[in-house]
């Protein structure tokens, strides 16, 4: 269900967990309104304010660390596709020391790769089923032909030893950016997350279940809360997610291949 949500666009996602956190107090509430008719409300009313306490610390905590496990993720995000885009640029720069044919084959080769992550390797990562095994056309290509080129020349040697460290960084760079595209908060920590809301939400209901008006405000206010951290994790859940707020491959769009 949580792949179904993200995978929409920020507005819907905001929607959804706004709706799905009013709906959440609004059953609390309609039992509290069933059980403030019977006896058991006067036990219910016992319950102590001093249990919101410590429930609301620990879903605080869980929420703050998944929330900076989330930050740190879209951080590494942005830092693999720099790394990536940089390293081809300066292979490309590199390239132009090679004579004419290679130089153009290098260009041809790059040429794909940059096809092939727009038109394959970005929609894979959005669907979380890019995969280390394949490798990528156009940089494996190019590999081959510097490391079958023989240099004439002491530059053509450095350049030589210089583009291949540089095919290498972006290799490792696509390679980290695709292990991080598999990252995403567990299901287990969502069920977490929506049990120790609930438990809050009928906390507060118990505590102010003989003045319904109370209760009602009090439901909405901390389940407007809950909403609004659930929806900026989701939002920011897989940097590389199909929906919300992804990172795209601008910086690899804006690299120019004569």
């Amino acid at each position: 269900m949580m792949h179904w949500i993200e995978s929409h666009t920020t507005p819907t996602i905001v929607l959804l967990a706004f709706g799905l956190s009013y709906a959440l107090a609004a059953i609390i509430f309609a039992a509290t309104v069933v059980v403030s008719r019977r006896r058991i409300a006067a036990h219910v009313k016992a319950t102590s304010p001093v249990m919101l306490t410590p429930l609301s610390v620990i879903a605080g905590l869980l929420i703050a660390f998944l929330a900076s496990h989330v930050w740190s993720n879209l951080d590494h995000a942005n830092a693999y596709v720099a790394q990536e885009a940089s390293a081809i640029r300066q292979f490309m720069i590199l390239a132009d020391t090679f004579p004419g044919d290679v130089r153009t084959s290098l260009s041809n080769a790059v040429k794909d790769y940059l096809h092939f992550v727009e038109a394959d390797d970005w929609p894979a990562m959005k669907e979380r089923r890019a995969s280390l095994k394949r490798l990528p056309p156009g940089l494996t290509d190019a590999m081959r032909l510097l490391l079958s080129f023989v240099p004439a020349q002491p530059g053509q040697q450095l350049a030589q030893q210089r583009a291949v460290a540089a095919l290498e960084r972006a290799l490792e760079a696509r390679g980290d950016r695709i292990i991080l595209s598999q990252t995403e908060i567990a299901p287990i920590q969502w069920i977490v997350i929506v049990i120790l809301a609930a438990l809050v939400l009928l906390t507060v209901a118990m505590v102010h279940i003989d003045r319904l008006v109370t209760t009602a405000i009090n439901l909405f206010v901390y389940s407007t809360a809950v909403a609004a951290c659930l929806a900026l994790l989701i939002v920011y859940d897989g940097p590389f997610a199909a929906g919300g707020s992804s990172v795209e491959p601008t910086a690899l769009r804006d690299i120019s291949v004569n």
